[in-house]
């Protein structure tokens, strides 16, 4: 019998400390939705500012995007196999994609390449978004850091400088609501 009071005891200094350690909270890896060990970094590095701004100022019409998974404008055509395609590419970001500002389609993919690029699974990571990239017929730059581009020179490099944007189909009409226009 005392070892039964004894063995409860323990498990209930464990469960007390463990509660206190955050291991039986709620929410997802066993810790608690109250405790988020993150912090905010900053979307672009130094050397990617600067390049944003030398895009934002060769490329007054179009839009600038930044740091955009390479899921949100590449899909998998029906018929294949969505899950085993999509795992190839669905963690690759672009460090700049170049839009046509009527309908957002893509004008040109831009990557930054600097010494990381040399270590083997930023080439693999490389490969993988030149190809897909390729496959959907994105045209792709890949820009060295060294020496950054000017403005100048962007339009010529992305083979860009007189190109004008696709005619769009046009838009339907969007209805627009006011709050008191709601209806539940």
């Amino acid at each position: 019998m005392n070892s039964i009071v004894v063995l409860l005891l323990i498990v209930a200094v464990a469960i007390v400390a463990a509660k206190k350690l955050g291991l039986l909270g709620k929410g997802r890896g066993g810790q608690g939705a109250e405790r988020w060990p993150v912090f905010p970094k900053r979307v672009l590095t130094p050397v990617e500012q600067q390049l944003y701004r030398r895009l934002v100022r060769a490329f007054p019409e179009h839009v600038v995007l930044s740091q955009v998974a390479l899921s949100q404008f590449v899909g998998v055509r029906k018929g294949e196999d969505f899950r085993a395609i999509s795992n190839r590419y669905n963690r690759l970001v672009a460090d700049f994609v170049l839009c046509h500002p009527r309908d957002f389609s893509i004008a040109a993919v831009i990557e930054l390449d600097d010494r990381s690029h040399d270590h083997p699974a930023r080439q693999d990571a490389d490969r993988r978004k030149t190809a897909v990239c390729k496959a959907a017929g994105i045209p792709l730059h890949r820009l060295d850091v060294n020496p950054l581009p000017n403005e100048a020179d962007l339009p010529t490099l992305l083979g860009l400088g007189v190109v004008a944007a696709p005619p769009s189909p046009p838009m339907a009409q969007a209805r627009v609501f006011s709050l008191g226009d709601r209806r539940s």
